[in-house]
């Protein structure tokens, strides 16, 4: 007798532990096993999966070859693939290479990089603007001297000065829309904010 008294508490315990007790609770738990009518199905969506991370893959890789070889010649290939998920997997490098004592990364790079960072940014996931931020902070705190200067550029100054010139202005322009980014809290705003902190004293 005591044995099936611990059978029945032990069932009663089971049912009242983790299990649907009501309609709306076993409905949804009946959705979520239905969403895959057969084993056919689940294989193409694993299918589908499987292709899509094996093409981000070989973009990583060509990616890598080119880094190895040229900065400019991975900003290119970045531009002309527009792929915003390959572009997320390689910012944090070029942004960290833009904080070392000898970058690879050169301002034309960066200039030519600032309209897919641009894109970043009006994302809606708060990662992939952090990420963007980040690129931005470390351009601006690499070019500070030369982005404050308030002498004017001669028309035939070198390709450097044009690319200066041509950076405040990006700078300028995605900044207009970039300010709402201050208002977002944690991380995010903060960084925002000290970017605006920067951009506000452009001449």
């Amino acid at each position: 007798m005591a044995n099936k008294e611990n059978e029945l508490t032990c069932s009663d315990d089971v049912r009242g532990c983790g299990f649907p007790v009501n309609s709306a609770e076993a409905s949804k738990m009946a959705g979520a096993s239905s969403k895959y009518g057969d084993f056919a199905e689940l294989s193409k969506d694993h299918e589908a999966m499987t292709q899509v991370l094996f093409g981000r893959s070989l973009r990583l890789k060509v990616a890598l070859t080119l880094w190895r070889k040229s900065a400019s010649e991975l900003v290119a290939y970045l531009i002309r693939i527009q792929d915003t998920g390959v572009l997320l997997d390689c910012l944090p490098v070029l942004t960290n290479n833009l904080q070392t004592e000898a970058p690879c990364l050169s301002l034309g790079c960066c200039v030519d990089l600032m309209p897919q960072v641009k894109m970043i940014l009006t994302s809606k996931y708060e990662e992939q603007i952090t990420v963007g931020l980040h690129w931005v902070q470390s351009v601006i705190r690499k070019w500070w001297p030369e982005l404050s200067r308030t002498e004017k550029r001669l028309q035939d100054s070198c390709a450097e000065d044009r690319n200066m010139e041509v950076m405040k202005q990006r700078l300028k322009d995605l900044w207009k829309e970039g300010t709402r980014l201050c208002l977002v809290p944690g991380t995010t705003g903060e960084l925002a904010k000290g970017i605006e902190a920067y951009l506000s004293q452009l001449p």
